[in-house]
């Protein structure tokens, strides 16, 4: 066992029995109001299993197509098709209660390879042929109005690397399809294949003759294009199949065409579109007794078909496994040793948890020490869902978690590097060879003058923006400062990293990246007339002007927020450059000291004895200060991390701010005490978002460690599935944000519902800041 995995089975140990989980929650909610909308049972939608060797799996029981209202009695505008996340660092897949799957690509620009007619869908099929004394039948197995969707007949399990859908067809015939993925067992590696297992099983006394087909549809779609009608779009993409019928193979070579005149681009050069995609291959397992092909399919236009001709007898079952994976080679030899690697230790005779699971259980962090259920449960499972989401980009060659949801799966956006920088918390725990590749990733956004640009799109493409981002290196100090605590890899200040663009080959030493980001905050950034943190064009809030002209604001405003984040994070980082023993890091060390003493100053001078902290100075026309008479969450939490606030002020600050944006919440606090910008209380305005309640957790940690990990059960799958029991999105897995009581779309998210196929859930933020804060309590009470 590694020292990793040993600290956090020891520390789970010390603490585990002192939390019950039914106790906390009793005190968490105890006094909340009524939820109107508290009017089920979380088992509609399914429950929570484990695997054989302890690994959480979700069994999803409601209806298709899934159907909620909101506490108005409107239609809750929740995707019909629920899906669960499958993925190693090479490929991303979704897995659909329905059984279609999405099958993405991030590693060059993020693609969705078999997408369907309208948006962030897939196109697959599934189809068995029944034939005995009785005649013929055939079964649709997959799609919202198959056998899939129909919970009496089929049972749809969804685990660690693997779903699981188990039909019983009339008790005539049993069958399992399993889709398995395995994974990545270092940084930039992986292998970017599903493996669809079917068993079938005859439960009939007579002989029966069986046809199988496997079928995915081949558009490959880049996520930047999806909404541009074809016509619109300045590329396109080819589909050539081929088949290697010996080894039961085929290859869809996806080609490159330009539409509307491009300049030429080398194939590692930045681009906005992807001019070297990848291919896709279906490979079926030949076995003794069944005549078996791979090819291109029959009708329906350009597809992968595996399809699989056997006959069982009374009591027989049969296993059959076919694989469909990308390659950019498009040989097919390099593609059977693709297939031959992926098989690499196997479980075969556990095919039913995937078989990959023992892979996975090797792979995940150890929590079986922790006495409660719900941390023990929803803490390998966020765990596994970062480990699924991490992607390999081959333009900077690193491994980082997205920020995921509509930013990523659905616009094929990497934004924005504050996100990276988060996401990569708890892995400094869990799997700190991923978080310095984050970190590095982050870093190969920089330009040579220290700007952390804001992410990218297409292939490495930087898009022009409106965004010039005051905090990034605010984000990137407070990521950095963590990894260095828990690993004291200190040796990485002296490694060497790119400046953006990476084909332009100019390299630093990560020391001087930070000297630059200091530079960058101090003169760049600069501070108002207050002396506090300049807001520029955004800080965490993307839109936090609204009907400001940040054109204008941006040359006055001062970020409040900004401002207790770096006095929050820069005496952690002066920590942590002190102790990696560089003496030539002292006068750097200084400077920063100086800046902190500067800023905390002009900070509590104007703090005064206030109870909470203000939002934002515009400092220019007649609406001058935000945020003095409505409590905003944004710098609340980084104000109760900050050192030099005694803890008997930091009880009295937090008394205020959980009066004003927690009560009557259920999950978490609010933006807003009362929406500032006059609408519906919503998104940026009085929604809750995760990436704001991290760090309140961890700033009352620092006086009142029993009301953080209360915090933190209230902020569990578990408690949001116990508040909104029937609305699917929660109960696994949340988009970035959440509506408040403030809205009629209480529990719902706040953005793009003009589609029930918007990708509403897996973001980092709901995985990442739950298990880093349940990572760092345990470290600190085991102290």
């Amino acid at each position: 066992m590694s020292s990793r995995r040993n600290f956090i089975q020891q520390s789970g140990a010390l603490l585990g029995g002192a939390l019950v989980s039914q106790t906390l929650f009793s005190k968490v909610l105890a006094g909340q109001k009524s939820n109107p909308l508290n009017m089920g049972n979380a088992k509609n939608i399914g429950s929570w299993l484990y695997t054989a060797n302890g690994l959480p799996v979700y069994e999803y029981a409601s209806q298709l197509p899934f159907k909620a209202v909101d506490k108005d009695g409107k239609d809750a505008l929740l995707p019909e098709d629920p899906y669960f996340i499958l993925g190693n660092y090479r490929c991303t897949l979704f897995a659909h209660a329905s059984g279609i799957l999405q099958f993405l690509t991030g590693e060059r620009a993020w693609t969705r390879i078999n997408a369907a007619d309208g948006i962030n869908y897939g196109d697959n099929t599934a189809t068995l042929s029944i034939s005995g004394k009785n005649g013929k039948k055939e079964y649709d197995l997959v799609g919202i109005n198959s056998l899939g969707a129909d919970p009496s007949v089929t049972k749809r399990f969804f685990g660690t690397g693997f779903a699981r859908y188990e039909y019983n067809l009339n008790n005539q015939i049993a069958c399992e399809r399993i889709l398995s993925v395995k994974p990545s067992e270092k940084i930039h590696t992986g292998n970017p294949s599903v493996v669809i297992t079917v068993l079938i099983k005859n439960n009939t006394t007579q002989k029966l003759t069986v046809s199988y087909e496997e079928k995915i549809l081949m558009n490959y779609l880049p996520l930047t294009l999806q909404e541009k009608p074809q016509t619109a779009r300045a590329v396109g993409y080819t589909k050539k199949i081929i088949a290697d019928a010996k080894q039961q193979t085929a290859l869809c070579a996806i080609g490159y065409t330009e539409r509307k005149f491009l300049t030429p681009h080398k194939k590692e050069d930045n681009n906005l579109y992807d001019n070297h995609p990848v291919s896709v291959f279906m490979h079926a397992e030949q076995q003794a007794g069944a005549n078996i092909t791979c090819n291109s399919a029959t009708s329906g236009g350009d597809a992968l078909s595996a399809t699989i001709a056997t006959s069982l007898k009374p009591g027989e079952t049969k296993s059959f496994n076919i694989v469909v994976g990308l390659n950019y080679e498009k040989d097919f030899s390099v593609i059977h040793q693709q297939v031959k690697d992926l098989f690499v230790g196997a479980d075969f005779k556990q095919s039913s948890d995937g078989l990959f699971i023992s892979q996975w259980k090797k792979k995940l962090p150890d929590f079986s020490a922790e006495t409660n259920n719900v941390y023990k449960r929803e803490m390998l499972w966020n765990a596994y869902v970062l480990e699924a989401m991490a992607t390999y980009s081959s333009y900077f060659n690193e491994t980082y978690v997205p920020q995921g949801t509509i930013y990523t799966y659905e616009d094929g956006e990497n934004i924005s590097n504050r996100d990276h920088s988060q996401a990569l918390l708890p892995l400094c725990y869990t799997n700190p060879a991923l978080a310095k590749s984050s970190l590095r990733y982050v870093m190969k956004h920089t330009s040579y003058l220290g700007e952390i640009k804001r992410g990218t799109g297409g292939f490495g493409y930087i898009e022009p923006s409106i965004y010039k981002e005051s905090d990034e290196q605010l984000y990137f100090f407070m990521a950095i400062s963590e990894y260095l605590r828990i690993t004291k890899d200190y040796g990485l200040l002296n490694e060497t990293v790119n400046y953006y663009p990476m084909e332009y080959q100019q390299s630093d030493t990560v020391i001087n990246f930070i000297k630059k980001y200091f530079i960058y905050l101090r003169d760049e950034v600069g501070r108002g007339k207050n002396g506090l943190v300049k807001i520029l064009n955004s800080d965490w809030s993307d839109s936090f002007f609204h009907k400001y002209s940040p054109n204008l604001y941006s040359q006055f405003a001062e970020s409040i927020l900004n401002t207790t984040m770096a006095l929050s994070v820069l005496p952690k980082l002066i920590v942590e450059l002190t102790q990696s023993g560089d003496k030539e890091l002292v006068p750097f060390i200084t400077a920063v000291q100086n800046y902190n003493d500067e800023l905390s100053a002009a900070f509590l001078t104007d703090f005064g004895n206030r109870n909470f902290a203000a939002r934002c100075y515009l400092n220019h026309g007649a609406v001058d200060r935000l945020g003095m008479d409505n409590v905003c969450i944004e710098p609340q939490g980084y104000l109760l991390q900050m050192p030099s606030l005694s803890a008997e002020r930091k009880r009295n600050i937090y008394d205020k701010v959980k009066e004003a944006t927690g009560s009557p919440e259920k999950i978490g606090f609010r933006t807003r005490e009362r929406p500032m910008w006059g609408g519906k209380g919503e998104g940026e305005d009085g929604g809750i978002w995760f990436a704001l309640e991290g760090p309140v957790i961890m700033g009352v940690s620092t006086f009142n460690k029993k009301e953080a990990w209360a915090l933190l059960e209230k902020m569990t799958f578990h408690n949001f599935s116990i508040q909104y029991p029937n609305y699917w999105i929660g109960h696994w897995t949340l988009p970035d944000n959440i509506n408040s009581t403030l809205s009629s779309r209480e529990g719902l998210y706040s953005y793009w519902q003009d589609t029930k196929k918007a990708i509403q859930g897996f973001c980092s933020h709901p995985h990442s800041w739950p298990l880093y804060c349940y990572l760092k309590l345990k470290e600190e009470e085991s102290k």
